[in-house]
């Protein structure tokens, strides 16, 4: 190898050097970006020629950059629903844009946030995808999750229960005077609430009617119903049907008059109603209807459902959260924002429901820190620094002998 080939050998420790340090650099500044996985050099050594004679001509050193998307960085809690993090294998699915047919790229940054269009993006703007839930608990093909599309959500009254105590000791009373009036509200098919009163009328000893009457000019059928006791205070019948079997009875066809459905009917349950020598008291009166309420936002288990949550306390499944597994993820292409691109050398992903199939398990309400190591980079970095001034110097020592050798006389 000549005096020229120890240059150029100099030249390539430079940029090998370089390299490493540019690496190590990346790593430092990206120490607290989410999700992000380190890059590490290694080294490989060029060799231009041998010969059968054993001569040597050495092509320098090269710089190779090593993935490490296996592994894990730590897990740190947030206050954030839609911050998502993966225990184990695989990666987050997102696109760029939520047209149909797009790129599908792939991260394991998970601070997603609601855009202004009701989409689930990260902080480089990328789309989180999803399968969305069917009507008919089918699921659909990825796509980015929307919850711009949930309506306000609510459920109309169609069950009562009612547990009092009816005075036996109460004389009879005529319709238009009944002897015990309680207020019931239930909701009907628009959300809204209808207070129904409730009236309790003793025909005779151990006998009373139960009328239920809407409010305003609103009208229903099914009541009045008659009610009878045992001597023992326990209710006999309803409706002239032996209790038990007989539960309660069905109030029909009930029209508010405002616009709802004028076939929602309700069923009392009136098992809980006794007669006894002492005052009248309500011990238990619910419905299971519930107000409308208005989207209040979303929330992600570690199965991996996104489910949109409503100020009534009621919630809607929209989505479920595949997880990209990939034969050989160190082989992943990295672009801009953190996420990554299939190669033919990592294979297509395999997507898979979280903690099945060897993919890790989500986690909410949680983040995954760089797996950057500061104290190992600092320590890389000074061993760079040494080898990259060890190359200046075999640049130098050999310009000195070439200049040694340019001023023989």
């Amino acid at each position: 190898m000549s005096l020229f080939g120890s240059l150029f050998t100099g030249v390539a420790a430079l940029n090998a050097q370089s390299q490493s340090m540019s690496i190590i650099a990346n790593n430092i500044a990206n120490v607290n970006t989410d999700g992000y996985k380190k890059l590490n050099a290694s080294f490989s050594d060029l060799v231009v020629q041998t010969d059968r004679n054993a001569v040597y001509n050495s092509g320098g050193v090269r710089a190779n950059t090593n993935y490490t998307l296996n592994q894990q960085g730590s897990l740190t809690q947030t206050e954030n629903k839609t911050d998502l993090a993966l225990s184990g294998n695989g990666f987050f699915v997102v696109q760029q844009n939520t047209g149909a047919n797009q790129s599908q790229f792939f991260t394991r940054a998970g601070s997603f946030k609601l855009d202004s269009n009701g989409f689930l993006v990260n902080s480089a703007g990328y789309f989180l995808v999803g399968q969305p839930i069917n009507a008919n608990g089918t699921l659909g093909a990825n796509q980015p999750i929307a919850v711009n599309t949930v309506q306000p959500k609510l459920i109309q009254t169609a069950n009562a229960t009612l547990a009092l105590n009816l005075d036996a000791t109460a004389a009879t009373s005529a319709a238009t005077a009944p002897s015990f009036t309680r207020t019931l509200r239930v909701f009907d098919s628009q959300g809204g609430a209808q207070d129904l009163t409730v009236q309790f009328n003793k025909t005779a000893a151990n006998a009373w009617s139960m009328d239920v009457k809407l409010p305003g000019t609103g009208t229903a059928t099914g009541a009045p119903v008659a009610l009878t006791f045992n001597t023992n205070g326990s209710i006999a019948t309803i409706g002239g049907a032996a209790a038990p079997p007989a539960t309660g009875f069905s109030l029909t066809a009930m029209n508010f008059g405002n616009g709802t459905d004028t076939t929602q009917a309700v069923k009392f349950d009136l098992t809980g109603i006794t007669q006894f020598s002492s005052p009248f008291d309500v011990t238990f009166a619910n419905q299971d209807g519930v107000p409308v309420g208005g989207f209040s936002g979303v929330s992600i288990d570690n199965a991996g459902i996104v489910t949109a949550n409503f100020t009534n306390g009621l919630t809607q499944k929209l989505a479920v959260l595949p997880v990209a597994v990939f034969s050989n993820p160190n082989a992943l292409n990295a672009k801009s924002g953190n996420v990554y691109e299939a190669t033919l050398a990592s294979g297509q992903p395999n997507f898979k429901a979280s903690g099945n199939g060897g993919a890790g398990t989500i986690a909410s309400s949680t983040l995954e820190a760089s797996n950057v190591d500061l104290a190992e980079e600092f320590s890389r970095m000074i061993v760079t620094q040494r080898a990259y001034s060890a190359g200046t110097k075999v640049i130098a020592t050999s310009d000195q002998m070439l200049q040694e050798l340019l001023n023989i006389r």
